[in-house]
């Protein structure tokens, strides 16, 4: 049995793990080349406040890290792509689906964190004129309703840090 002392360490224990910093999973497709530092921002028909606030927490991220946005059509070209989903959904890609195989399996929350959802965001930077390909950073957290007002800007920055690195 806990004696009347623990009671108290553990219920600190508890809150301090609520209130530690967010868990941010990334991902880079591939190196970006080191020499890309402007582009310009290209944002989707119709963009939502949310799409809007990660446009804008890419352009700061960017920005912090040296980069510069221009108004030239031949230059990279930055799209954002940003969602918001239940936990216990799952993520597949249109070739995994294909094969049957999920990316991530759904699955349930703990009890403790069913009002949380994972938020995603993906920077996707393609190359002007015959450039080759795309490169993708992407970033996701799970989130609480009192961290989601953040969410943009964390996984922002997380996403943009990914552009920097090498392989």
């Amino acid at each position: 049995m806990f004696s009347r002392a623990a009671l108290p360490l553990i219920g600190a224990a508890v809150l301090a793990g609520c209130a530690s910093a967010p868990q941010v999973e990334t991902r880079l497709s591939a190196a970006v080349p080191a020499a890309v530092t402007s582009y310009r921002l290209v944002e989707g028909e119709a963009p939502t406040d949310a799409d809007r606030a990660a446009s804008d927490a890419v352009r700061q991220a960017l920005a912090a890290r040296g980069w510069r946005e221009v108004d030239d059509k031949t230059a990279w070209r930055v799209e954002t792509a940003y969602a918001v989903r239940p936990q216990k959904t799952g993520v597949f890609t249109d070739v995994d689906a294909r094969d049957g195989e999920w990316t991530e399996a759904p699955h349930l929350p703990q009890w403790w964190s069913r009002n949380r959802q994972i938020h995603s965001l993906s920077v996707i930077l393609t190359g002007p004129g015959d450039e080759a390909g795309a490169y993708r950073a992407s970033a996701i957290a799970v989130l609480g309703r009192r961290q989601a007002g953040d969410a943009a800007s964390l996984l922002a920055e997380a996403a943009v840090a990914k552009l920097g690195e090498a392989d």
